[in-house]
């Protein structure tokens, strides 16, 4: 238990300085990132998404492989089967994306990085809700292309660029601001040349022959319940864990498993939802 609390408390400390790095215009996720031991890197993207998300996955697959730092490589193949879409695991060293109706949770999408105990990302996932983009509000190439954009460049280690939509427009699915932007902008691939300016002694992504499209063994509660909607707060059960911090509509949880693998969730809740409604986020 005292292992669990002490990197929970680290996780916390580094949430906290990614927040304040976050107001100096960096949109880096507290610095999170893939370890690869060369300058630019190739990480595969499972696509379990069906037909009508396609084309909008493949975009912004190929908008965020225009970054000179990293190539996203689309496995076509992704198993489309509900169960796996409900649980939407990445598996270790991919990155898997998934829609389905998740129910009245509250967010369009959410996306998941998991951390190894050196800080690296090693697993991903993003949830495209469908029970919203149902609504005609949502069902239009702006936010569909957006979100999809937006959830893929969290699952890289990029945090938003700014959360208020009364502010000046950016450019960038990065950006809150409406109506939304569909791609990423010039600031956010700077940032991913910033974020992996560096190289590191191992690999944490899948190299391409043994990238797979196994789904572990994730969330398999129902759709809008338990961790498909947010409302897990013990940092060691199974979900999305405890909020470590929100900031108007958005809100991010981690969860510390006992191994000391730690699990990130980045949540824009829509207006009128939120952690006291007994919903999920975007």
């Amino acid at each position: 238990m005292r292992s669990t609390r002490n990197s929970l408390a680290g996780v916390l400390a580094v949430a906290l300085t990614g927040a304040v790095t976050h107001v100096a215009a960096n949109n880096s996720w507290s610095g999170y990132h893939w370890a690869r031991s060369t300058s630019s890197f190739d990480l595969t993207i499972i696509n379990s998404t069906t037909a009508e998300w396609d084309g909008y996955v493949s975009a912004a697959i190929g908008d965020w492989s225009q970054s000179q730092k990293l190539n996203m490589l689309e496995n076509h193949n992704g198993d489309t089967s509900n169960e796996t879409r409900l649980q939407c695991q990445g598996g270790s060293g991919t990155v898997r994306i998934c829609n389905l109706a998740y129910g009245n949770t509250g967010w369009l999408g959410i996306a998941g990085i998991s951390v190894d105990a050196n800080g690296h990302i090693f697993s991903g996932y993003t949830k495209l809700n469908d029970t919203y983009f149902a609504d005609p509000a949502y069902d239009n190439f702006e936010w569909r292309q957006s979100i999809a954009c937006q959830e893929l460049g969290h699952d890289v280690g990029l945090s938003h660029q700014d959360e208020n939509f009364s502010n000046q427009p950016l450019y960038s699915c990065m950006d809150y601001q409406n109506p939304p932007y569909a791609y990423p902008g010039a600031h956010d691939y700077d940032e991913l040349a910033s974020v992996y300016a560096h190289t590191d002694s191992y690999e944490s992504y899948a190299s391409t022959s043994s990238a797979s499209d196994s789904t572990g063994s994730g969330c398999t509660t129902s759709r809008g319940n338990g961790c498909n909607s947010g409302r897990t707060r013990s940092s060691t059960s199974t979900g999305w864990g405890v909020s470590i911090g929100r900031h108007g509509n958005h809100e991010t949880f981690v969860r510390v498993d006992g191994d000391g693998i730690t699990h990130l969730t980045d949540v824009h809740w829509l207006e009128g939802h939120g952690r006291n409604d007994g919903h999920g986020h975007r």
